[in-house]
């Protein structure tokens, strides 16, 4: 069996996802294909991004270059190629 979910690139996007691959792409320089893969349902994206924004982004506690290294490392050792 085989799935094909149509999703929407950022150059195409519009409304409340054009909105969140805007704030993804001011936070990530880029959109990040993770969330592109998640475009079928912008009203549940919005609160992820939002949330990984604050997680990530957002200094408190760790910096972002120490929680991007820590992300880092555990895809490593995972052996997760994203």
């Amino acid at each position: 069996m085989s799935y094909h979910l149509k999703t929407v690139e950022p150059e195409n996007a519009e409304g409340q996802l054009k909105r969140t691959y805007d704030m993804l792409r001011e936070k990530f320089q880029t959109v990040p294909k993770v969330f592109v893969a998640q475009s079928i349902r912008p009203d549940l994206l919005e609160p992820i991004a939002t949330y990984v924004k604050n997680l990530m982004i957002e200094d408190h506690g760790l910096s972002r270059a120490a929680k991007e290294l820590i992300a880092a490392y555990v895809s490593k050792i995972n052996a997760c190629a994203y």
